[in-house]
């Protein structure tokens, strides 16, 4: 699957699910900006180099990359004593996630999984005319995802994406060195090398992009969407 595509349906949900909040104010953007700017680490940055970020109506929406093509998407949630991975492109992530799982995509999209107490009590196939099929297990975490635990790594995404505090995230490998983040309304860009843009798009967009909005650190620029 092309990344292109994807996005404009991705972000959409990121950017209307944010609109119209009057409590915020400039200086609240620009100081959540300046506190993730000062405070993402190496390993946060390297993360958001695997995966882009965006709000998928209640859940964390997380899109594995390789260059321009999205190899599988996970929607995330925790509610209570209940955590839910829903999986789409179960094969690439299954690359990822070891699992003695069947996957089953001659008939079924997604599939969500139901974690309690390192537990999988339920699973829900959806099918290609979205029907639902739900089902009770009573699984241990560890002997279905056989060899590294998705709800972990989705866990640890989230978890970082809630103390830096933005509202979407793309890492364009396929253009230059850089990552955007969505802090409505704004997008912070950090551009920490130049040299490694692809020399089309430094030219048309991406430079001009970054010299237009406020610089809040050395390689970091916040520029307002509208």
């Amino acid at each position: 699957m092309r990344r292109f595509a994807f996005y404009i349906a991705f972000f959409c949900s990121t950017l209307f699910s944010r609109c119209g909040n009057p409590e915020k104010t400039e200086d609240t953007e620009e100081q959540i900006a300046l506190n993730l700017a000062n405070n993402i680490d190496s390993n946060s940055i390297n993360l958001l180099k695997e995966y882009d970020y965006a709000v998928r109506g209640s859940y964390d929406g997380w899109l594995k990359l390789s260059a321009d093509t999205t190899l599988y998407f996970c929607i995330y949630k925790k509610n209570g004593d209940i955590t839910e991975l829903g999986v789409f492109n179960p094969l690439n992530f299954a690359d990822d996630f070891a699992s003695s799982f069947n996957f089953d995509t001659s008939r079924y999209n997604q599939f969500t999984f139901f974690q309690y107490n390192d537990t999988i009590i339920k699973i829900l196939r959806i099918d290609k005319k979205d029907q639902e099929h739900p089902s009770d297990t009573l699984v241990a975490t560890k002997q279905l995802f056989t060899k590294k635990n998705p709800f972990i790594r989705f866990s640890e995404l989230t978890a970082m994406k809630d103390k830096l505090n933005f509202t979407g995230s793309s890492y364009r490998s396929d253009i230059g060195e850089f990552i955007v983040f969505w802090i409505h309304p704004y997008k912070l860009i950090y551009l920490p090398d130049t040299t490694k843009m692809n020399p089309h798009w430094k030219r048309r967009y991406w430079l001009d992009e970054f010299a237009k909005g406020k610089k809040i650190k050395e390689h970091w620029s916040l520029v307002k969407m509208y």
